[in-house]
């Protein structure tokens, strides 16, 4: 069983939204073990980083990943926040439970740890770190208030992973 898997989402074309992708790029540079992996990247599936973290993108979270789930015995999942959060970085546990939502393709990170747990017996310890966003205009460049944060962000989950070793 494989140590940390960092589930990010979002659209990386909308500006601030794409925080998630901008992190997981930053700890492919950052982690990666071989010199290819940030060619590697792609926007949906698991990229291997190295013997302890594997990565996931993709715009939203889907059903599908709660079996790649149940194959790690940690879970980060990382997104965007708009001003409805008070917190500037939000990190909060998050454990396996439905939740209905009135959009029609949104699943959240505590519905994929449940379908995990449903469908394969385990889901993992999972922690939810949401970024603020300031711009969700169509740009694939983040703002420079959730630039700094992404890199804050950052720090925090590269800790986390080697406080779990």
């Amino acid at each position: 069983m494989k140590n940390f898997i960092i589930l990010g989402y979002g659209n990386p074309d909308r500006g601030d939204d794409g925080v998630a992708y901008y992190i997981l790029n930053k700890l492919i540079q950052k982690l990666a073990e071989k010199s290819t992996a940030l060619a590697e990247f792609q926007e949906t599936g698991i990229l291997e980083i190295n013997k302890n973290v594997d990565i996931w993108y993709n715009l939203q979270l889907i059903p599908e990943v709660s079996q790649d789930l149940a194959d790690y015995e940690n879970a980060i999942f990382i997104d965007a926040h708009t001003s409805e959060i008070p917190d500037d970085i939000l990190i909060t546990d998050i454990s396996p439970h439905y939740q209905n939502s009135p959009f029609t393709h949104h699943l959240t990170p505590a519905s994929c740890l449940d379908l995990a747990d449903q469908l394969f017996g385990r889901s993992p310890r999972a922690t939810l770190i949401t970024i603020r966003g300031y711009r969700f205009d169509f740009s694939r460049e983040l703002s420079p208030q959730t630039t700094g944060l992404a890199e804050q962000a950052l720090l925090t989950i590269v800790d986390m992973i080697d406080h779990a070793k």
